[in-house]
């Protein structure tokens, strides 16, 4: 698996998202999260919960692209680039729109979220990157038959 997502990786060089990724200092962005209370909300049981770092990284691309929980749910299953920025595992299964948007409510509360999305602006902003929120920036394709037009000649 890990040679898996080597060469994916290889395969997307200069992906401007992985560049993103590789400039975060995830463990600072962490200390906002009191992981402590994450894992130990999650060996309450039921089945086994999706990385909670990855389930952040996830929220910044909703931010980011301006996804809601469902085109966010679809953009993880399709696009390697959001897969590997998120860091989830290629093959795995993906958190669906509901547990995205029930792990962003658990998330926003008490400012957890915000202080989040604060420190990676902040750590960006240092380094003189900007990502600006963008609304459509990921468009659905429809297939649309027209009528055969009658040949000129």
């Amino acid at each position: 698996m890990q040679q898996d997502i080597a060469n994916a990786k290889a395969g997307l060089t200069g992906d401007p998202l992985l560049a993103l990724a590789d400039a975060i200092q995830w463990g600072e962005v962490e200390k906002h999260m009191q992981a402590d209370y994450w894992q130990a909300m999650f060996r309450k049981g039921g089945r086994v919960p999706y990385d909670y770092r990855a389930m952040f990284r996830a929220l910044l691309l909703a931010r980011w692209f301006g996804l809601s929980y469902p085109k966010l749910e679809r953009a993880l299953r399709v696009r390697l680039d959001f897969l590997l920025f998120a860091g989830f595992a290629i093959g795995d299964k993906m958190p669906d729109a509901s547990t995205l948007n029930r792990f962003k409510m658990r998330l926003a509360e008490g400012g957890t979220l915000a202080a989040m999305f604060a420190e990676v602006d902040r750590q960006l902003g240092a380094q003189g990157i900007e990502v600006r929120p963008t609304r459509g920036a990921l468009v659905e394709a429809g297939i649309v038959r027209e009528k055969a037009s009658p040949a000129k000649g």
